[in-house]
Order: C-alpha cells, then sequence, then structure tokens
C-alpha cells in the first residue's frame, strides 16, 4: 500500500484517509488500488467493527477523479478504471459493518460517489457536494448515478447529475444525501461519538438488518419472514 490513503484501527474503529491533500483528495489509480485493499481489509479483519472513511486537511473529502490522469488513460485502462471504482464502492456498500464518509469540504464526482457507497454521511457545515461529469463531457461512472437516484428520488437525482448543481450542506440534508451536520468546532467530538455509537451495535444485527433493507425485492411475507425469525434466532444463540 502507497501513502495515497492513511489507514488506523482504534478500540475497533478502522479509519481510512484519503491523503492527498495538495490536490483536494483526487482519485488515481494508485489510490483505487489501495482503497480496493483496506476494504478488503475491513470486510476480512473480525478486530475491525467500524469503517470509517475522510480525506485529509480542511479542503475536500474527495475532488473526485484525478482528471489529468483519467485523460491520459487509454481506452482498456479507462475500462478498468471504471470497473475498479465500481468493484470497491461495491465492496463498501455491502460490507457487512457500520460505514460511515465524513465530508469536510468538497465532495465531487468520484468522491462523492465514493461517500454515496456508505450507510451514512457526516459532514461539517462547509461541506460543498456535487457531480459534475455531466458538464466535463462523461458520466459518474463509479455507480453514483443509480445510489443517488435510490437516496434522494429520480427528480432531485436529475437536478444533481444533468445540471451538475453545486449544493451546500443544508440543501443535501434537505433532501436527504447526508445523515448528519456536524456543529462548527464540534465536528470531530460529534463524529467520534456517532462512531462509537455505531459500534455498540450487536455486529450480527446490523449485518442482517442491513443485508434486508438494501434487498430491492423484500416483501413482509413468505421467505423474508423466515429470514427475520432465523437472524433472531441466530443473533440470540450467538450473543453478537
Amino acid at each position: 500500500m502507497s501513502n495515497m490513503i492513511l489507514t488506523s484501527l482504534e478500540k475497533g474503529l478502522f479509519t481510512v484517509t484519503l491523503n492527498y491533500p495538495e490536490k483536494y483528495n483526487c482519485i488515481g489509480v494508485e489510490m483505487l488500488n489501495d482503497l480496493m485493499q483496506a476494504v478488503t481489509n475491513a470486510s476480512t479483519s473480525s478486530k475491525i467493527r467500524a469503517f470509517l472513511i475522510r480525506g485529509a486537511g480542511d479542503r475536500a473529502f474527495s475532488s473526485g477523479a484525478n482528471i489529468k490522469e483519467f485523460n491520459g488513460l487509454g481506452s482498456n485502462e479507462a475500462k478498468n478504471w471504471i470497473e475498479l471504482g465500481n468493484a470497491i464502492n461495491n465492496a463498501i456498500e455491502t460490507l457487512k459493518k457500520p460505514t460511515v464518509a465524513y465530508i469536510n469540504g468538497y465532495a465531487l464526482g468520484g468522491g462523492l460517489e465514493l461517500a454515496l457507497a456508505c450507510d451514512f454521511r457526516l459532514v461539517s457545515k462547509k461541506a460543498v457536494l456535487a457531480m459534475p461529469e455531466v458538464s466535463n463531457g462523461w458520466l459518474p461512472g463509479w455507480g453514483g448515478m443509480t445510489r443517488l437516484r435510490k437516496l434522494i428520488g429520480e427528480a432531485e437525482a436529475k437536478r444533481l447529475i444533468l445540471l451538475s448543481e453545486k449544493i451546500d450542506a443544508n440543501t443535501a440534508k434537505s433532501i436527504g444525501i447526508i445523515t448528519k451536520i456536524l456543529e462548527e468546532g464540534q465536528e470531530e467530538i460529534l463524529l467520534n461519538a456517532f462512531m462509537d455509537r455505531l459500534m455498540k451495535i450487536k455486529p450480527i444485527a446490523y449485518a442482517y438488518a442491513k443485508a434486508a433493507i438494501m434487498d430491492e425485492m423484500r416483501t413482509t411475507s413468505g421467505s423474508d419472514i423466515d429470514f427475520d425469525i432465523l437472524a433472531m434466532q441466530i443473533a440470540k444463540e450467538t450473543g453478537i
């Protein structure tokens, strides 16, 4: 793993920091590879109870793709770029543990797509969110279009994606993109409290509930009731 991301594990909290602050933590191939390794570690390690991703510095979570690097890719390399970004975000989205993105500043394009893959998005008051890809002549290619539509509905998703509108923290909260705006000057304290709360939830209960919520075909009868019964029995038997 290079120094394009930093990782730490403390009392079950695995923190991944995008570490390119001089370029607003933009994401290139090296960072993508490091992210894939970090997410794989999070999925396999029993020591990790929650996953937090954030950006280094005080200006951005991530400004998205490293445009200079992206523009220099050949067709096969661009294909691999899209596939790897999707693999990372899909792995985060399906992680059986709590996942949180902390947005302190800009979350643009691929950076916002990365945050959308998490269960929760906490932001500072200076957060700015946008998907500018269409205005630049391409598409959000890491799953963000689908995730945004599911999260906030087609009308708002069209406004953000097709018009490339930038929105502030209050607007993002009002339309349902983010979970919580952290009080200015108290961001780290409130973020830590939120993560502590998540890590107190029994892991197996969290994993089953998350899987049920994400099941788009789920109903209120038949095998879905059987799933609830089985999940309850396993949770009671294991006590975790």
